[in-house]
């Protein structure tokens, strides 16, 4: 259990992540996942590292996924979910049996090929590639709470923009309501975390709010460049910790 302190200090960097990852994910469309991420693995145990991640990120989701609902192309997000569900029910049972030393090292290497890898732009052959993309997207997720097939696919769909973003809503919302139930029946408490959940997401919210009249005035290469820097410091941080514990 952690002391008194490091629970404020904890509540606080958290909120405060969650805050930037919003303002991020509203200015410039990506980073938002990846900076709770990182937050996360640097104040949480690192068990508590994806199941947090999981209902800090929902709040943001299931936003999209409600105001752009009738854009949502069901072809794609049922047979995604089918897919997920199947892949959490596995990934959420061996996550709970992993060593601290392999996950954490998994989401550093994860981390670092997400932020260093150059796009890939892949485009599936199979004709109905959505049961498997939600599988192998769901699994890597679930263990190390990311997956990013998805987004590598989906934009070759031919699908428009908002309809991109409603599928995803749905897909990732969906993803994350069974990952947040897959951790909790393995025995993951998620009540000494309430709180901080519950203030992350009004966070959250805000800070979508903010980045949306910030947008133009931020320098997107500055950003990116601080961006990386900063995950990559997390990621290798994250190894060492994993490492030595």
């Amino acid at each position: 259990m952690l002391g008194m302190l490091e629970v404020d200090a904890t509540f606080y960097i958290i909120v405060a992540g969650s805050f930037l990852a919003a303002l991020c994910n509203a200015a410039f469309s990506v980073g938002g996942a990846m900076i709770v991420l990182a937050v996360t693995s640097t104040v949480l145990p690192i068990a508590a590292i994806v199941p947090i991640h999981s209902t800090l990120l929902i709040g943001s989701t299931s936003t999209r996924a409600f105001f752009f609902w009738g854009e949502i192309d069901w072809k794609i997000a049922r047979p995604f979910l089918i897919g997920s569900v199947v892949a959490v029910a596995i990934g959420s049972r061996l996550y709970v049996e992993l060593p601290e030393t392999i996950i954490a090292s998994a989401i550093s290497i994860v981390m670092l090929i997400a932020i260093w890898l150059p796009e890939i732009s892949w485009r599936p052959k199979l004709k109905h590639p959505w049961v498997i993309v939600g599988f192998i997207h769901s699994l890597f997720s679930t263990l190390f709470a990311y997956g990013a097939l998805l987004h590598a696919i989906i934009l070759h769909t031919g699908l428009r923009r908002q309809q991109i973003i409603g599928t995803m809503a749905a897909c990732l919302t969906g993803m994350g309501v069974f990952k947040i139930a897959g951790y909790a029946l393995n025995g993951f408490d998620y009540a000494p975390y309430f709180k901080i959940i519950v203030f992350s997401i009004m966070a959250a919210f805000l800070g979508t709010w903010v980045g949306k009249m910030v947008v133009d005035r931020i320098s997107e290469a500055t950003f990116r460049i601080v961006f990386r820097a900063l995950v990559t410091v997390t990621a290798i941080r994250l190894m060492y910790v994993g490492l030595v514990s």
